[in-house]
């Protein structure tokens, strides 16, 4: 699975304190489902929730708001479906937040496609489709006017 480290690499990279101390993020991917069906070719689908805690003390609302908003930015690129699907959107995200930190889980899928031709079996993870051009990412963010985090693309 993909995800994972990707959705890890995207937090270190644009929060400033796990850029920092990325040792203050933990990432654990729980016991999910393999869906498939007995139809050539062998493709499938992972489903499997995804723990993400960071242990900082005394976190504040403005890590949290950040945390949250880079995690809601990765997801419209990499699992669109749990943003526009009205039942999902109330589901598959869910945090706690608790004196020593946060912790985000999140319903997650990887598409997986197999392919077999001529004898070889290829095996493909499978991107969620491109955002629109006109969805350019932001390099920077500000929270209450003050600039809280920026990074290079």
């Amino acid at each position: 699975m993909l995800k994972p480290n990707q959705l890890q690499q995207r937090l270190i990279e644009q929060v400033p304190l796990l850029n920092a101390h990325p040792d203050k993020l933990v990432v654990i991917s729980g016991a999910g489902n393999v869906v498939a069906t007995l139809a050539s070719p062998l493709s499938f689908e992972y489903h499997f929730p995804l723990t993400l805690s960071v242990n900082e003390a005394g976190l504040t609302a403005q890590l949290a708001d950040l945390i949250v908003v880079t995690v809601l930015d990765w997801l419209t690129e990499n699992q669109p479906d749990m943003l526009s699907s009205n039942t999902r959107r109330l589901t598959d995200f869910v945090y706690h937040q608790q004196a020593d930190g946060l912790t985000l889980t999140l319903q997650l899928t990887e598409r997986v496609q197999v392919l077999d031709a001529e004898g070889v079996r290829t095996i493909t993870h499978l991107p969620e489709p491109s955002l629109p051009p006109a969805n350019a990412r932001p390099r920077e963010v500000y929270l209450n006017g003050e600039l809280i985090s920026h990074w290079a693309e």
